[in-house]
């Protein structure tokens, strides 16, 4: 739908108010005298300071009044910010003298510049109430306009000749009795696709798509659609001819197969750094893990560096049972697991990825898991394309509350915090596993950079239609790794506060532990360790009331989720079962001491699966539904993504 709005700029400044407070709203948009001072001074010290010096001075002091600003940012003399707390510019991009970053707007978000952009002298980025992005190494030319009311989108490498206009909005002139400038504004937006180029002086009119390789003649006029590769020229402007053999008019490529689909033009190249085997759901980890591949590899193509097992060497027999989980990736790279490089720092990881980016050219670089942003920042620095941190859980809190426990782990603390803090500050998109999460990265980054992918469930294979087993003992279920120290307290607290209660009450009760490294110090009579199961989903549906007894930790409620989508009542501690609504009629939230009394009624009620709340987890939960998420936050932060 288009954007339909006023023109207020001159009603705003015919309205009352002294002329320091237009003068604000002009320039900062926001009524701060201490801002005001700020930019005043910074602006007025080394905005027109010639030579080297004043170049310095504005690469260090020009970031100060920006949303974000990268590394090696160079800002040209006479450059005017305006609303600067809505400009973000990526690492290593030029500002040429005279150039105008206007990004005004009421509830916009203003203009994000990429990594390696370059902005010709006198170029003007002016934005009404709307959005520009200009992607990774774009390069406009000298005098270029380019304005926006809804959204305008330059993609990644594409070449803007001098004076190029891009007509991003349009006035209404409905009424002929009214002067034009008091009937409105509308506007459709603008996407310019990577890796073409636009001639001197075009006009590119609102409301029209430019596809990707694409080259427009000098001179021209634009106010239809042009397709991927093709070269137009004229007023208007038309399609002569295709640049690459095959495409035929439209844009769409002619398959080899004609059976098969022709490849979605605005799908990316993704390099996947993972710090787990994605294909082996060791942990909740990586049974994610490999839904993101799996989604992500359907709709783009997908290359794979990661690090086997997960937090622990991998297992050969498990490898090669799952070897056929992840499908569509291209090329696929396992580095064998060690503790220094999955705790600290993985140079043969790094050097895979870097070899991977040499021989090919990709879109983004998508992180995952623990200390796999660190990656993500020398990365995209080095090869300037940018990434996505898939944080499953908040790093360094997970080892604050390990230290406790764990001495060794306190000198890591600080410097996992630090190695997280600048992987969300510089990513381009940082996807959390819970709001919680996301409120607490947004005392790091912008709140508008971040998306929530909950844990999600397949419901083809975790669901409530079956027939439950009358179990002869009843069989309290805990699943999980037990590499994982925070899983391994949790069998604890089942030996010493929980399994002697409800034996007393019910003595025909087993406890099993499914999971791989079972710790089988932790025994007790009623205990089973069944160590690593392939089905999970066969485990849950066995027993009669699941638990999550976990007293430290920030990880994945998967336990939960899986649980309830099979009809199961769970138990759990605020801990166990951190981020997943309360209203569920089949989990009970308590602290441990209140574990047995919850579990010996739930036994006596002998309900073992119920469906009464799997339409409201398929809303909530879904994998179908979760990942939607993350199609919406690539398409949106890197535009021509996910269609």
């Amino acid at each position: 739908m288009p954007k339909t709005e006023t023109i207020e700029i001159q009603k705003e400044f015919a309205a009352g108010g002294g002329k320091l407070a237009k003068y604000q709203d002009l320039v900062l948009g926001e009524r701060s005298l201490l801002k005001l001072i700020r930019y005043e001074i910074i602006t007025g010290l080394c905005g027109s300071m010639p030579g080297a010096a004043g170049l310095l001075l504005r690469s260090r002091l020009y970031p100060k009044l920006l949303g974000r600003a990268g590394r090696g940012v160079t800002f040209g003399r006479g450059v005017v910010l305006r609303h600067p707390q809505k400009i973000e510019i990526g690492d290593g991009a030029v500002i040429d003298d005279g150039c105008v970053l206007d990004a005004k707007g009421r509830d916009n978000k203003g203009i994000r510049i990429g990594a390696g952009v370059f902005l010709g002298r006198n170029t003007i980025l002016n934005c009404k109430n709307g959005d520009i992005l200009l992607e990774d190494r774009a390069n406009i030319g000298s005098n270029c306009t380019i304005f926006s009311a809804s959204e305008v989108v330059v993609g990644a490498e594409e070449l803007l000749a001098a004076y190029v206009y891009l007509v991003g909005g349009t006035h209404r002139f409905d009424d002929p009795d009214a002067p034009v400038l008091n009937q409105g504004r509308e506007s459709k937006g603008i996407r310019i696709g990577p890796g073409g180029w636009i001639g001197a002086h075009v006009t590119v009119f609102d409301g029209v798509s430019v596809g990707r390789h694409a080259v427009i003649g000098a001179g021209s006029v634009v106010n239809r659609n042009v397709p991927d590769y093709a070269i137009a020229a004229g007023v208007p402007a038309k399609a002569v001819r295709q640049r690459k053999p095959g495409v035929v008019k439209g844009g769409r490529e002619n398959a080899p197969d004609r059976k098969a689909a022709a490849p979605s033009p605005r799908s990316k190249r993704i390099l996947y750094l993972s710090m787990y085997d994605p294909a082996v759901p060791y942990t909740g980890a990586g049974a994610r893990g490999g839904e993101f591949v799996n989604f992500l590899a359907r709709r783009h193509s997908l290359d794979l560096v990661y690090m086997t097992g997960s937090g622990h060497p991998g297992d050969p027999v498990l490898e090669e049972k799952y070897r056929n989980r992840l499908k569509g990736v291209g090329e696929k790279i396992a580095i064998p697991f060690s503790q220094k490089g999955y705790f600290l720092f993985s140079k043969p990881l790094y050097d895979a990825a870097a070899r991977l980016l040499e021989k090919n050219r990709y879109d983004l670089i998508f992180c995952d898991y623990g200390l796999a942003g660190k990656y993500g920042v020398k990365l995209s620095k080095r090869y300037g394309v940018p990434f996505v941190y898939a944080s499953h859980n908040i790093e360094y809190r997970q080892y604050l509350g390990k230290a406790k426990s764990d001495p060794r782990r306190w000198p890591l603390v600080p410097l996992v915090r630090s190695a997280e803090k600048k992987a969300v500050q510089r990513c381009r998109l940082l996807v959390a596993i819970s709001n919680e999460d996301a409120a607490f990265y947004s005392r790091w980054t912008s709140p508008d950079k971040i998306t929530v992918v909950p844990q999600g469930f397949d419901d083809k294979v975790l669901n409530p239609r079956y027939k439950a087993a009358r179990n002869d003992p009843k069989i309290v279920l805990f699943f999980g790794n037990y590499a994982i120290s925070t899983n391994r307290e949790a069998v604890a607290a089942v030996r010493d506060r929980i399994a002697d209660r409800v034996l007393r009450a019910e003595p025909r009760v087993r406890f099993q532990f499914a999971g791989a490294h079972p710790p089988l110090e932790l025994n007790h009579p009623a205990f089973e360790f069944t160590g690593f199961v392939e089905s999970v989903a066969d485990l849950i549906r066995r027993a009669d009331v699941v638990i999550s007894p976990m007293t430290g930790g920030w990880g994945m409620p998967t336990k939960v989720v899986e649980s309830l989508a099979c009809g199961k009542p769970v138990v759990a501690t605020e801990t166990g079962a951190r981020s997943v609504p309360r209203a569920f009629s089949r989990l009970t939230v308590c602290p441990i001491e209140e574990f047995p009394e919850a579990i010996v009624r739930i036994l006596r009620e002998n309900r073992p699966v119920d469906g009464a709340d799997f339409e409201a987890l398929k809303r909530e939960f879904l994998w179908e539904h979760r990942l939607g998420r993350l199609d919406e936050a690539v398409a949106r932060l890197f535009p021509g993504g996910v269609p």
